[in-house]
């Protein structure tokens, strides 16, 4: 029955790494059988037989599903068959299915990835034309475009490479002399556009794609410009893991902030309670410090090391991610986490924050590979942090006047014409927006704190401006808010539509905050009303504009993050915290530049 076996040419590669007998090729295949419903006899069932230099292993059976649009009651259900073939050539396996798969047993015995640069460097070549490509963004922000997809029939000729630096190609199709391929580096998977193989055709074109991954050509420059994922068991003999930080800026948007927002619970006498504000913040602070990683007894077990040196949790390093197996903190005892859309105590899924941190990736390792950190669950490879952060530096615009600052907006009172000296809004407003048309439109539909047109340049620039005050800090939460306002309306930076008229309405009032109605004119520089909204008409149109986003603060020295690149290219550590700023601003201003738009940060130098 094998013989009437037709096969698409798409397979799962993995790397052998432990001897695959016969007796664990029955034993997964008991345990396929043995796990369907009402499985019936095989149509065929063949273990290990050998073809030349490899072995191929295949099982097929019908068995029950449940139908997809009826109750689970219907008692009805969809007789289905399923195939699986492996194929074994040296220390590559190939798995061709449908409906069914290897076991997660057989897998983590015998498997692992066979790593993303092995099938780029087979697929992804030098000679390749890319044809589809989908890509996920690197940033830390939820308000960021998480990924896109990309189709053309040569993509290298019609995309721009201004923000490619942090996405992650996660599946691509290739037009080669070969044929047509699609990938997926992550899973391993590569598929040939063909017709349907027999089983001798599967297992050649099996033995065409093995030599592909062991030849090691050159990847496609195309490709390249793309971030570098790594693979965790590729990581260099010697590399070690130097620090852990638990991601407080996600955990926090997941309790306040996000789409499918969560809460912390604690149980006191029989009963479940959530956690207060000032509880929640205080467990947040606690969390913000960074843990020394240290190799533990056990091989890919490592220590977490508090401040004072004494062990407070665990990481375990797998084959696909690193998990944390646990943290001690004081504050964390008792702490539970529900879905939020269950009432108090509801939720039956709720599990111990540790857990929830781990489920979520919501931490970041480094290495000391300073290149190297893994974040969101993904190891990635990003030589600008060692390189000293040239491209990074460009968008920090050093201000002296923000040294002098000593709040955001100051005081206000009746009667009050201008923003108060020494606040960040004032030194906005005097020193930084040089545009001729310049207004606040800060609280209410804020889109940002103010807006700047220039009229008189060329190109004509749009200019958000987001103000922030702070100590001076390198830490990446001092920057969330700023970042999440900055991203959230990069779509407004037309400055067109019908909401214009509400904007402009908005800006005849006076500035008003905290009940007092001042005198501070919105409209600060560039006439009336009218005058303003032609000259705002004027720049939007013009087919040469120029937009930009400035975050505005004054709690990061242009010194201090020179200070931070050169220790990094000296050879020291970077901090846990260090490299969640750069990753928060990198992902800023690449959001910024997939709409055409330029992001800078002005700070104190």
């Amino acid at each position: 029955m094998i013989d009437q076996l037709r096969s698409a040419r798409g397979a799962y590669f993995s790397r052998r790494v432990k001897r695959i007998t016969k007796k664990a090729v029955r034993a997964m295949f008991d345990e396929l059988l043995a796990d369907a419903v009402n499985a019936a006899r095989p149509v065929f069932r063949i273990e290990r037989n050998l073809d030349g230099d490899a072995r191929y292993s295949a099982l097929c059976f019908a068995h029950d599903r449940p139908v997809p649009f009826l109750d689970e009651g219907s008692g009805k259900a969809d007789r289905v068959h399923g195939f699986l073939l492996m194929v074994e050539i040296g220390t590559t396996v190939a798995i061709l299915r449908s409906g069914l798969d290897a076991t997660a047993a057989f897998r983590k015995a015998c498997l692992a990835p066979i790593g993303r640069r092995r099938v780029e460097t087979a697929i992804a070549r030098h000679d390749a034309v890319f044809e589809r490509l989908s890509l996920r963004n690197m940033t830390t922000s939820r308000l960021a475009l998480r990924s896109k997809t990309l189709e053309s029939q040569d993509l290298e000729n019609a995309i721009a490479s201004a923000s490619t630096g942090r996405f992650i190609p996660q599946n691509y199709r290739v037009r080669r002399d070969g044929g047509s391929y699609t990938a997926t580096p992550s899973t391993g998977r590569i598929a040939m556009r063909a017709e349907k193989a027999d089983l001798v055709g599967a297992i050649a074109w099996v033995r065409d794609i093995v030599d592909l991954l062991a030849d090691g050509a050159d990847a496609s420059a195309f490709i390249t410009r793309f971030a570098r994922p790594a693979d965790l068991d590729g990581i260099a003999t010697g590399v070690l893991p130097t620090y852990f930080a638990v991601d407080t800026m996600a955990l926090a948007d997941a309790i306040w902030e996000g789409d499918e927002r969560i809460r912390l619970v604690r149980e006191n006498g029989g009963l479940w309670h959530e956690l207060g504000r000032a509880d929640v913040d205080a467990i947040i602070a606690d969390l913000a410090g960074s843990f020394e990683v240290r190799p533990a007894a056990s091989p890919g077990h490592h220590d977490l090391l508090d401040e004072a040196g004494v062990v407070a949790g665990a990481l375990r390093f797998n084959k696909a991610r690193i998990a944390l197996r646990g943290l001690e903190r004081p504050l964390l005892a008792g702490v539970f986490v529900e879905d939020a859309s269950f009432g108090v105590g509801q939720d039956p899924k709720r599990v111990p924050i540790v857990r929830h941190i781990d489920a979520e990736d919501m931490f970041v390792v480094l290495f000391s590979d300073h290149a190297l950190a893994y974040v969101q669950g993904s190891l990635f490879r990003d030589e600008d942090i060692v390189g000293g952060g040239t491209t990074f530096m460009r968008h920090l615009i050093a201000e002296p006047a923000l040294a002098a600052t000593t709040s955001e907006k100051g005081g206000f009172a009746v009667g009050q014409t201008q923003f108060s000296p020494g606040s960040v809004f004032r030194t906005v407003v005097d020193t930084i927006a040089r545009e001729d048309v310049l207004v606040c439109d800060d609280l209410g539909d804020e889109w940002a704190d103010f807006i700047g047109v220039a009229t008189a340049t060329t190109p004509v620039t749009i200019s958000f401006y987001h103000a922030k005050h702070g100590a001076p800090s390198l830490s990446a939460s001092a920057f969330h808010d700023a970042v999440g306002q900055g991203i959230k309306n990069l779509g407004r930076l037309g400055m067109a539509g019908d909401r214009m008229t509400s904007k402009h309405d908005g800006w005849d009032a006076a500035y008003a905050n905290g009940g007092v109605v001042t005198d501070i004119r919105k409209r600060i520089r560039g006439g009336t009303r009218d005058e303003v909204a032609a000259k705002i008409a004027d720049a939007t149109g013009a087919p040469d504009v120029q937009r930009r986003v400035l975050i505005v603060t004054s709690s990061l020295s242009r010194m201090d993050v020179e200070a931070a690149f050169a220790a990094v290219r000296a050879g020291g550590a970077p901090r846990p915290h260090f490299v969640q700023l750069y990753w928060l601003l990198a992902g800023f201003f690449s959001s910024c530049a997939e709409i055409g738009a330029v992001g800078f940060v002005v700070c104190r130098p």
